[in-house]
């Protein structure tokens, strides 16, 4: 490692022709003059080699590498190889950072405190123009509160999201081997967990660092390489188990049962099930020695009332999978019972699984009762006391507070009021 180079900046580069000279516009811009710009190729098919070429011309900080497409985890980890600096950074080749003096003051705040992380804050850019402020860290300065920054503990916030807003001590990263996984998907949140865990304290700057760009590619992305992603999520879940990290596992769960279940549903096979089904006992389990899947969803001796609405909600993605794994999915059982029309209270994320699962079952009618939705395509959707008159069952999706909901329910509703958890449970038992 060279003493005169202070920060390296790692940008993993793949076709990224349209956004690449703001990046590194941003990134040579940095006040900072102890600097070096590690961009490594993986394999890109439009202009963005040539690019890099013509900006190493004039920038003699920029240092190009190239490798056979592999991901963006192992370009990273082949900056990591190369790296000199004191201090790494990673940009996207996408993305940009926002304020020139950024890394010079975060690298300041480094040495000056005594800690090897520090952190500064994060905007969102969008196609159409817009920049938004994204919340992380944002409470801490309201109203020109802590103007030199605040000192925080990984332990007490326990975010696995998000890396690229902060400066890492190079010499911790040497230490504890850490380097990315080799997954498509998911695999920042590992190297940043590995590296939170190892240290005591971080710092957050009141700076606008990090700018995102935002695009429909990526929401889209989370149907691709999902294998990957739950080998990410059930790393982190060692982790989060191994560390007692409590809210991290609730986080964990959150991106199990919000972001990732409608894909996770929709493209299930044995390996994703699996891979649930093992996050789920590591989440949830007690048993430390239990890490292996089972071909059936693990058993839990917990009543329904001492789980927690994440694991209630991990268990409804796993029962929708198991139903259509075995052919007694939602829709086919109601229409096994006869059912012509079906009410789904709540058109959240789990109504509306709910509301797709019902459609494969044809000629079953299906109604929304939401306070907040008025529109879905392919349900008819109303009051209460409207739907009440036009279907003999309904289906409660909301997971917190839902023993409360069906009861209220069902002091008003002619037919049959199941929790989704409840009658998702039954099918299974029968099936």
């Amino acid at each position: 490692m060279k003493e005169d180079i202070k920060i390296s900046i790692i940008i993993p580069v793949y076709n990224a022709e349209e956004y690449l000279k703001e990046c590194l516009d941003s990134a040579v811009s940095q006040t900072i003059e102890q600097k070096e710009i590690l961009c490594v190729d993986d394999g890109s098919s439009d202009g963005s080699f040539l690019i890099l070429q013509r900006y190493q011309e004039k920038h003699s900080c920029i240092k190009i590498f190239r490798q056979e497409n592999k991901g963006a985890g192992e370009a990273r980890n082949m900056g990591l190889q190369y790296a000199q600096g004191k201090y790494v950074s990673f940009l996207d080749a996408d993305d940009l950072y926002m304020d020139p003096r950024a890394l010079e003051e975060m690298i300041y705040t480094c040495e000056n405190m005594g800690v090897p992380v520090c952190a500064g804050l994060r905007r969102y850019y969008y196609k159409d123009g817009t920049i938004e402020d994204y919340e992380l860290y944002r409470e801490y300065f309201e109203d020109g509160r802590n103007p030199d920054g605040v000192v925080l503990c990984f332990r007490d916030r326990q975010d696995e999201y998000f890396y690229q807003n902060y400066i890492y001590d190079m010499s911790v990263i040497r230490e504890k081997k850490i380097c990315f996984p080799t997954y498509r998907r998911y695999q920042d949140t590992l190297f940043f967990l590995r590296y939170m865990v190892s240290i005591e304290k971080y710092v957050v700057l009141p700076l606008e660092f990090y700018g995102y760009r935002f695009s429909d590619e990526a929401v889209s992305r989370k149907e691709t390489y999902l294998e990957d992603t739950l080998k990410g999520i059930r790393d982190n879940a060692m982790i989060a188990k191994e560390y007692h990290l409590d809210k991290l596992k609730e986080v964990l769960a959150y991106r199990i049962s919000e972001e990732y279940s409608a894909a996770i549903i929709k493209n299930a096979n044995p390996e994703i099930w699996k891979l649930l089904c093992e996050i789920r006992t590591i989440l949830f389990s007690g048993n430390t020695e239990e890490k292996k899947p089972k071909s059936e969803k693990p058993k839990s001796e917990k009543s329904e009332s001492e789980k927690s609405v994440s694991e209630r909600s991990v268990e409804i993605v796993c029962s929708f999978i198991a139903g259509n794994f075995n052919g007694n999915s939602l829709g086919a059982y109601l229409k096994k019972q006869g059912k012509a029309g079906v009410a789904v209270y709540g058109l959240g994320n789990f109504g509306m699984m709910t509301v797709e699962q019902l459609k494969k079952a044809q000629d079953l009618k299906i109604y929304g009762v939401d306070r907040k939705v008025k529109e879905r395509e392919g349900i008819v959707i109303g009051p209460l006391e409207e739907i009440n008159r036009q279907c003999d069952i309904i289906i409660v999706t909301p997971v917190k507070g839902n023993r409360e909901i069906v009861a209220e329910v069902k002091k008003v509703w002619n037919g049959s009021v199941y929790g989704l958890g409840e009658i998702l449970l039954k099918i299974e038992k029968q099936g």
